[in-house]
């Protein structure tokens, strides 16, 4: 009962004050009230979840009479006089949200239109013993990395394919095998992975791909986490180097031993402003579930160290704080297993796509993760393992093959099915659906457009062949440099095009200014524009001026061009 009027309250709250914060001072019912404002939506409005102080009081009344005597509704003589009389403050919620709000405030989720439901006919790729967990991207072609065994490479290895079409059929990059195996286990004794390969997630970040990955070397015991998260990294994404002198980047919390050992592992990880962002699960976490509920627990980190050994920060109730060993894992974004996220631009929302039990369904978050802001949509009811989402390199969403911002694609790939006798997961499916929160590019701010078509090329009738890179519109002459800069194209409207703003125009043969110790650049328009390798300054027919430090350093730098592979 309580719960309701205080969700009425709440609500009221929104519409009636404009405070930054609003301290919520109660003990007991804290852990209540913070998931009810949660429900709420409103961590983007007047309260956030930033403010909760919960060591202040130690009622219900407390908290209530607190929260009208910070909005001032209440004077200090009537806080005074009501501070112990429960049904009194109630009684004014419940008569205020009665006669001033609205009914439909209480419904706070977006409501999301679905469209083109899609399906593959059978497996996309013809795998080994097992097959699930994979990582889809986007890069001219779709490049998958997933978790494997097969007969001839027993234990787990990470495999890859490659194809024209979500439907399949995926083979290996030359030759005619459905796949490659690109990452094994670790041959050293002591190695963290030395048995286990598992649950790849790949992005690429200024031209270097990452890859994150769950690996453990021993038997699963009762008394600590065995998993444990590790990073390689790659120029083509096919030969990998692991990173942090091969030990792992994120350890099991072990501050739950009593659950499931299995540990920290199933990383999803997405690139933000220029922060890399974890979500994965940790069975050990201090907020993971019992064991009897399979020990679920999600917790997010973010860093601009793609190796998260320096300045970490972890998603706590009341926003991302600096990780420490005390707030580590207290608090949990979600209870799933086996999760992947990718963020929309569209949408300005994370996607997580995620299983219950034989469902597949589509969480959606803002930027923070503080509350869901869309209806939740649900792809499938046949499924078991791993989803991953198909995601342009950077894990964002990609663009609709029209080119236009109404229309969402969400694809997904994951295990349809369990082999027999291991019941291991296995048959990667293709499911896809079409979504719309009724947004559209004439409502949209240049900056929210070029987010969209970040890393694109974008073809334009009359207009001229554009590489879209750090909000900006980077116009070439000639298409032999853009293959070094993006192999992901697309047609849009002049309208489209232009509302992307302006950056600079690579004409044939433009100069490049070289010094000792620094990248060569395009100097365009008395800017220069860093480059990552020379292949694109040859094939523009450009050649290099070497120059003092002190004139390179006098130019401007607008952009860094990074050459992929």
């Amino acid at each position: 009962m309580w719960e309701a009027l205080l969700r009425t309250f709440l609500i009221l709250l929104l519409k009636l004050t404009t405070l930054e914060k609003i301290v919520i001072s109660c003990t007991k019912k804290a852990p209540k009230i913070r998931g009810i404002i949660k429900q709420l939506n409103i961590n983007n409005y007047a309260l956030k979840m930033s403010a909760l102080v919960n060591n202040r009081g130690s009622t219900l009344n407390d908290a209530l009479v607190c929260t009208l005597y910070y909005c001032g509704l209440l004077s200090r003589p009537f806080r005074v006089i009501y501070r112990n009389v429960l049904l009194a403050t109630l009684s004014l919620a419940t008569l205020c949200g009665l006669l001033l709000t609205p009914p439909s405030l209480a419904q706070t989720e977006i409501p999301l239109t679905t469209s083109d439901i899609r399906t593959s006919i059978g497996p996309v790729v013809k795998g080994g013993v097992y097959n699930y967990a994979p990582s889809v991207m986007l890069d001219g072609v779709y490049r998958m990395w997933w978790c494997g065994s097969d007969r001839t490479h027993p234990g787990d290895h990470i495999f890859y394919a490659e194809s024209s079409s979500l439907d399949g059929p995926f083979r290996a990059r030359r030759g005619k095998d459905a796949y490659q195996i690109v990452f094994s286990p670790n041959k050293e004794a002591n190695a963290f992975d030395k048995v286990h390969t598992c649950d790849p997630s790949v992005i690429r970040v200024n031209g270097t791909y990452y890859m994150y990955y769950g690996g453990w070397n021993s038997i699963r015991t009762e008394t600590s986490g065995i998993t444990k998260i590790g990073l390689a990294t790659s120029p083509d994404g096919i030969n990998w180097t692991r990173a942090n002198n091969g030990n792992p980047i994120i350890l099991p919390a072990n501050k739950k031993l009593d659950g499931n050992p299995y540990g920290a592992g199933q990383p999803s990880v997405s690139y933000l402003n220029g922060m890399f962002y974890l979500m994965y699960t940790d069975t050990t976490g201090a907020n993971s579930l019992d064991k009897i509920y399979g020990g679920g627990g999600q917790y997010v980190l973010r860093s601009p160290d793609p190796t998260f050994q320096s300045e970490v920060e972890e998603l706590a109730s009341n926003g991302f704080v600096t990780k420490t060993e005390e707030n580590h894992t207290e608090y949990r974004q979600n209870y799933w297993v086996s999760v992947d996220m990718q963020f929309s631009d569209a949408l300005n929302a994370w996607i997580v796509a995620h299983n219950d039990g034989s469902r597949l369904s589509l969480s959606f978050y803002p930027p923070d993760f503080s509350t869901k802001i869309y209806n939740d949509v649900q792809l499938s009811t046949s499924t078991v393992e791993g989803p991953g989402i198909v995601s342009r390199p950077d894990k964002h969403s990609v663009v609709s093959s029209t080119g236009q911002c109404s229309t969402l694609p969400i694809d997904v790939i994951n295990a349809t099915a369990r082999n027999f006798p291991r019941m291991s997961p296995t048959n990667l499916a293709h499911i896809g659906i079409d979504v719309s929160a009724g947004m559209n590019c004439e409502s949209m701010l240049p900056s929210q457009i070029a987010n969209i078509y970040e890393g694109y090329g974008i073809k334009a009738a009359g207009l001229p062949l554009t590489f879209v890179v750090s909000g900006t519109r980077f116009q070439v002459d000639s298409i032999r440099p853009m293959k070094f800069l993006t192999k992901n194209f697309i047609e849009v409207t002049p309208e489209i095009f232009h509302a992307i703003p302006y950056g600079a125009s690579l004409k044939v043969g433009a100069p490049v200014i070289g010094t000792t110790g620094q990248p060569a650049a395009f100097l365009l328009e008395s800017a220069k524009w860093p480059v990552s390798g020379p292949k694109i300054i040859r094939d523009n027919k450009s050649s290099i001026k070497m120059v003092p430090l002190a004139e390179y350093d006098s130019y401007p730098t607008k952009h860094s061009l990074y050459l992929v592979q």
